[in-house]
């Protein structure tokens, strides 16, 4: 604690010069604003006039640290004379255990990210087959298709709207790869999260898109059935599409040995309120009930030569966005994966903020 005649100290306790780590009465004379940094000079006269209390704010050291204090005023009167008391409370291993913890919530959230993107290069290092193939489609067009043009010039220079309809052809296969190679480039960059209002089917159809090859090289029925007008949502499409695409995925590989390979996806209003819900559907193994109580468990996984992030990532990312993911199922008869993500209907407001 100390006294002060008028914003000057006449008094200083044993205590706050330990706090401050000073001889004994170096403070007697010196102006109360003196221990404060100049951008905290309001706080000085809110000591001074017993306002605005109490309030945090640092007092300098001589070493040049700062010693945090939680800091109230009042009047009191002292052998006739009217002065003022500031009481100190030391918060600094308050302050130091808050700022440890925001530490280590912002360690966790980075190694969150390195989890996320390196599960996604390892589940496109799964699809490399069939992207390689998915690619090679497009390029042998641009082969075939340039080649008729050239040999329509060389032989029949006449055929106007035959080389015209080869080079638009062309055009389109260029476009098909490099929406591609695009899907791949986002999927593989590691980057901050990007929130923003985002169409749910459109990123739907887009994972749909980016796995079809490999369906269709497990010869699996795919059926998307998604409602029209449906609210948009708040979301970071990357980090959407890598939750679609671990769905698709497992389905996939849960219908390998099926007699019946079919796919579902669906969207919809929830009818429990202000949300948007995605239902992906398999004709797959299914699991058991205590095999569901484990399946978004890190490193738990059903499938041989699985790594069992998946699922565990994916609810995280889905949590991250408000929402929520459930699975259903029984052995032999598929299974249901449903996801619910709040629409965008309030202030956009970045994950972890107020609701």
């Amino acid at each position: 604690m100390l006294l002060h005649d008028e914003g000057r100290i006449v008094f200083a306790n044993p205590a706050l010069y330990r706090l401050l780590r000073m001889e004994a009465g170096g403070l007697e004379g010196v102006p109360l604003a003196s221990l404060l940094r100049p951008e905290d000079a309001p706080a000085a006269r809110a000591l001074a006039q017993e306002s605005d209390l109490p309030v945090e704010l640092p007092l300098g050291r001589r070493d040049g640290t700062a010693a945090w204090v939680q800091a109230r005023a009042a009047r009191v009167n002292v052998d006739g004379s009217l002065l003022g008391l500031v009481t100190l409370t030391d918060v600094g291993s308050r302050r130091d255990a808050e700022e440890g913890r925001r530490a280590l919530a912002d360690l966790l959230r980075r190694q969150e990210e390195q989890l996320e993107h390196s599960t996604r290069l390892a589940e496109l290092g799964e699809m490399a087959a069939s992207i390689s193939h998915e690619l090679n489609q497009p390029l042998t067009g641009i082969r075939n298709y340039a080649r008729n043009a050239y040999y329509m010039l060389e032989q029949t220079p006449g055929a106007e709207e035959e080389v015209k309809n080869n080079l638009r052809l062309i055009s389109e296969q260029v476009d098909r790869a490099a929406k591609i190679i695009n899907q791949m480039r986002d999927l593989t960059r590691r980057t901050e999260s990007g929130f923003g209002i985002l169409d749910l089917n459109s990123v739907v159809r887009e994972s749909v898109e980016f796995i079809l090859p490999q369906l269709k090289l497990s010869e699996v029925d795919v059926s998307l059935a998604l409602a029209e007008a449906l609210p948009a949502v708040w979301g970071d499409r990357i980090r959407l599409e890598q939750v679609f695409l671990n769905l698709l995925s497992n389905a996939r590989h849960a219908m390998a040995d099926a007699a019946v390979r079919r796919l579902t996806i669906r969207s919809r209003r929830d009818a429990l309120g202000p949300a948007v819900v995605v239902e992906v559907m398999d004709t797959g193994r299914g699991f058991s009930p205590e095999q569901a109580v484990q399946l978004f468990q890190p490193f738990y996984t059903t499938r041989k030569g699985g790594h069992g992030l998946g699922l565990s990532i994916s609810r995280a990312i889905v949590q991250d966005h408000r929402g929520t993911i459930e699975a259903a199922g029984s052995p032999g008869a598929g299974a249901t994966f449903t996801i619910r993500l709040p629409t965008a209907q309030r202030d956009a407001i970045a994950p972890g903020g107020p609701a």
